[in-house]
């Protein structure tokens, strides 16, 4: 049975069934006297029908940075769908639901809010280390005592006892450690200045959850970035540094830090 189509303003579900021909006679003529008369319906009814817009060169840059281990996993969390029987979905009807949710997403302010919130942090921090070069650190005043103050500091923001040796990465130096902020988060980012690939941050943040978390591996801005979670916080690990090397240095960073 044909469920009666609602009164104007029409859902997006309304509009699909209406390209994918799924509406009644009497269904149909309802909306299309609508639709001559109503001029926004018109224009959002164009712009459902258009299948064929350059999504890819829109949304290159986004799914260059996207979780696709993520992705990929909630995709295969969807059981299949019987071969008989089962209701089936137009093309339009996927392409309907995902301009929803990309609604959604701007008018959240950006798409990284369609993610899990506690993954926004790591973009910001991505943003700021993007602007590091080697000179940004060479000169930096990197003393043990001057080291112990900031250590020091971060503990008594971050409430996480940090000890220089535990710090220790194999080819870097470690340079200084400083207090970020971002919308509700206070972020700890000890640099390093890497002989061979410059520059390189571990950030700290607390966590919502206390579990811990194995490490997992994205690119953001150009830069490897390793991040994990353990006992109520938030790592990162970001570098120029191949993926291999940088996964070998949280390792050890995320082992010492226990």
């Amino acid at each position: 049975m044909t469920r009666e189509v609602p009164s104007a303003p029409y859902s997006d579900e309304t509009l699909v069934a209406y390209l994918d021909n799924q509406l009644s006679e009497p269904q149909r003529a309802k909306f299309e006297a609508q639709l001559a008369q109503d001029n926004v319906l018109a224009q959002r009814l164009a712009q459902m029908s258009r299948s064929n817009l350059p999504f890819h060169d829109a949304f290159g840059a986004m799914l260059q940075q996207a979780p696709v281990g993520k992705l990929q996993a909630a995709l295969d969390a969807i059981p299949d769908v019987p071969a008989a029987g089962s209701r089936r979905f137009s093309r339009r009807a996927l392409l309907a639901a995902s301009v929803s949710f990309l609604a959604v997403g701007l008018l959240a302010g950006r798409y990284s809010t369609l993610i899990e919130s506690e993954d926004n942090w790591r973009v910001r921090v991505a943003d700021y280390m993007s602007l590091y070069t080697a000179q940004t650190l060479a000169d930096v005043y990197d003393s043990a005592g001057q080291q112990k103050i900031q250590l020091a500091r971060v503990q008594n923001t971050l409430g996480i006892a940090l000890r220089p040796a535990a710090l220790e990465v194999q080819g870097a130096d470690l340079k200084d450690a400083r207090m970020l902020h971002y919308d509700d988060y206070d972020i700890a980012q000890i640099t390093y200045l890497d002989v061979r690939y410059g520059p390189m941050a571990l950030c700290i943040t607390r966590s919502e959850h206390r579990d811990t978390t194995a490490q997992q591996s994205e690119i953001r801005r150009g830069m490897n970035v390793v991040y994990w979670r353990n006992a109520g916080y938030n790592f990162m690990l970001i570098g120029h540094s191949p993926a291999p090397a940088l996964a070998a240095h949280a390792a050890a960073l995320q082992a010492n830090l226990a």
